[in-house]
């Protein structure tokens, strides 16, 4: 059987990127893989599927599927994720460029049957000043106040996070998943991404729940991955302010309120234990604080609220599912901090 099946998905990439995207794959060192590309349905965009087919076709590690609506990122990963039976499956971004090394390095950690999902260095296109390169994440963490982040992202990489390989949870960039550990958190006969989020965040939801179930979430950084994200942190955050407000608005609107529900509903479902007692204050302070920036500056994000009170009821009762199956050891359950890194300032806010 295949070792790993990976799952390409693309709505609107222009074929430039869809191009470099799949041959950087083809051209793995590790041989033992299928690549499907994916294709949602989107009427404002030309399909890419013959020059695909027409530039790739002939290699028979290539299968190619599609959709007849957009299902979103989380829909379109879901379908993949039923029908592949492979022991590793994995999702990739368009925008994202895997190093001839990357499936060899990525596959490794699997021998532990604890990791349920690992996640590679990925690198900003871009150089800083110096040429040196600048990381655009190692991992998700978590702070107090469950702002969920890429651990070093805009921070030179100099090797700094090469010695942590525990993160809270995997980007869906370029993550690589164990099949039965998908199995085993998935909600009804198919919902492993959250649908309901469409977009954003799902990844992070997805990390929590194989938390839940005691997997690990692993950074390997010998495979390595370049990214040219859209949609990321501002350099500084909060504290850069006027960096962040440019920041957020430069956000398409829908994007900013999947991005802002979906955070809200990611905590909801999955959130448990003494930790978040103890981080009451800083969740608290953190979430009045936001509201209050976009009511000042973006209200229209706000538009998102009516969604978030139709999706609650639903949020409730996936949470109660997923509290059902928890599978840790002891009766601590998940302390975010404890398996994120997290310190300094970015651990409070």
């Amino acid at each position: 059987m295949t070792t790993i099946s990976i799952n390409l998905l693309r709505w609107n990439s222009p074929w430039k990127e869809i191009c470099a995207c799949v041959q950087a794959v083809l051209l793995s060192e590790f041989d033992d893989f299928e690549l499907i590309y994916m294709e949602n349905y989107n009427p404002a965009c030309a399909s890419l599927v013959d020059q695909v087919r027409d530039h790739f076709g002939t290699d028979l590690r290539l299968r190619i599927v599609t959709a007849d609506s957009n299902m979103g990122f989380a829909g379109g990963h879901n379908r993949f994720f039923a029908e592949t039976n492979t022991e590793l499956v994995m999702v990739l971004n368009p925008d994202a460029i895997l190093h001839p090394g990357f499936l060899a390095h990525v596959v490794r950690p699997f021998v532990d049957p604890s990791v349920g999902a690992v996640t590679g260095k990925m690198i900003k296109p871009s150089r800083s000043s110096n040429e040196e390169k600048i990381l655009d994440g190692t991992g998700i963490i978590l702070s107090h106040s469950r702002r969920g982040r890429e651990r070093g992202q805009h921070e030179v990489d100099r090797g700094q996070y090469d010695h942590n390989p525990r993160v809270f949870g995997v980007s869906g960039t370029a993550a690589v998943y164990r099949k039965s550990a998908l199995e085993a958190v998935k909600l009804g006969d198919s919902e492993y991404f959250d649908p309901d989020f469409f977009a954003y965040w799902e990844d992070l939801d997805l990390s929590w729940r194989l938390r839940l179930r005691g997997y690990e979430c692993l950074y390997v950084p010998e495979a390595i991955v370049v990214h040219g994200r859209a949609v990321g942190a501002s350099k500084g955050g909060v504290r850069n302010f006027c960096e962040f407000l440019r920041h957020h608005r430069s956000i398409p609107l829908q994007v900013r309120k999947w991005s802002w529900r979906n955070h809200l509903f990611t905590i909801i479902k999955n959130d448990n234990s003494w930790s978040l007692y103890r981080d009451l204050p800083w969740i608290a302070i953190r979430e009045l604080g936001m509201i209050a920036f976009l009511i000042c500056f973006m209200p229209d994000t706000l538009s998102a609220v009516p969604e978030f009170f139709f999706l609650l009821p639903r949020m409730l009762s996936k949470r109660r599912d997923i509290m059902k199956r928890i599978k840790l050891v002891g009766a601590q359950g998940v302390d975010p901090l404890s398996l994120s890194g997290a310190e300094g300032p970015d651990a409070i806010v």
